[in-house]
């Protein structure tokens, strides 16, 4: 995609949308994992089809979950709903007898409401109404139009989509209360720190196998750190016996399952790392109660040292995919003192 369409993207095209309301914007609300959607019954299944070629990752706590959940109103709901975190006002066709295209119409001037269905349909505004906002316009031609864009959005959508959520989770996390006593003592014991917000408890501390354990409750979730000097990255096997070994190791009462197993190499911070994922289950418990975790294994080659960075999270019957991120960014605040 060339500068251009990038910068006509981001910058759009909302000038013709009058915000009434001056007064400084407040913080815009809802969970971070639910998308509202506005749109009329007539285009809902297309829309559907659209947004869930876009944000299509599940995750398994065993059972799959949608990272993100797609939620429809009708176009009556707008003033309600504007100030949602996460919002889609969406539109097909120009039949005046649709509901959606009649609110598409209030909301772009005639010129921006046909050149979106003559050029691009997809059109993205930031903090239209609200403090971290993301706000989506599709106003398609028809279905042909709309589903010819999904290749050339669909990264840009959902990276704007990403970084909002780790905007708006580290504050929540790490803007106000840390445990900042916790993560001076591992500066000062180990030459590494992990913000650990309020909430969070050592559970233990071990400086002789080199093992640090954190959890907090409700719902049970843990992050523990292990290292050890050299590095022990040598091929796939030697990894493999690594994580399936480390919760017996460290854990002693859990193990992990193959049950949706996976291993990729990725970036861990600037760390090449291995990422591991899966399902965690109790190993003295017949009923093979559980849940997902993830594992992260690299080398740091200025302290000489290996780390595994391990999350577990037990909340039954429950969603999971806000807190398994929020964990994400828990482990990945871990830093090592130069």
């Amino acid at each position: 995609m060339g500068y251009a369409t990038i910068w006509q993207f981001y910058i759009l095209c909302f000038i013709s949308i009058t915000i009434t309301n001056c007064d400084i914007k407040k913080e815009a609300l809802g969970a971070d994992n639910e998308i509202r959607v506005i749109c009329s019954r007539y285009d809902e299944d297309a829309i559907r089809d659209f947004l869930t070629s876009i944000f299509s990752d599940t995750i398994y706590t065993p059972e799959p979950e949608p990272l993100n959940k797609l939620r429809f109103y009708r176009p009556e709901s707008y003033n309600d709903l504007r100030r949602q975190a996460y919002l889609v006002v969406a539109a097909i066709g120009q039949d005046v007898t649709n509901p959606g295209v009649r609110l598409m119409k209030k909301l772009l001037s005639e010129h921006d409401f046909q050149s979106t269905q003559s050029n691009d349909p997809v059109l993205l505004s930031k903090d239209l109404y609200a403090k971290n906002q993301l706000f989506l316009v599709i106003n398609a031609r028809d279905r042909s139009q709309l589903s010819a864009t999904v290749e050339s959005k669909k990264e840009l959508i959902r990276d704007q989509y990403e970084e909002q959520f780790i905007n708006r989770q580290s504050k929540y996390l790490f803007d106000s209360h840390r445990r900042e006593d916790v993560e001076e003592q591992f500066t000062n014991q180990y030459g590494w720190t992990i913000k650990v917000p309020w909430g969070w408890e050592v559970i233990r501390n071990s400086p002789d196998s080199n093992f640090v354990w954190l959890g907090r409750e409700l719902p049970f979730q843990w992050i523990s750190i292990h290292w050890q000097i050299g590095n022990i990255i040598t091929d796939e096997l030697t990894i493999g016996d690594y994580v399936w070994n480390f919760p017996k190791t460290y854990y002693g009462n859990i193990r992990f399952h193959d049950h949706k197993f996976s291993m990729e190499k990725m970036y861990f911070n600037s760390y090449r790392a291995w990422m591991c994922e899966g399902i965690w289950e109790f190993s003295d418990d017949n009923t093979a109660q559980g849940g997902p975790f993830r594992y992260y294994l690299f080398y740091d080659t200025n302290t000489n040292r290996t780390f595994q960075i391990n999350t577990i999270l037990y909340h039954p019957g429950k969603d999971k995919s806000i807190v398994l991120r929020q964990m994400d960014l828990i482990a990945r605040s871990f830093r090592i003192s130069s």
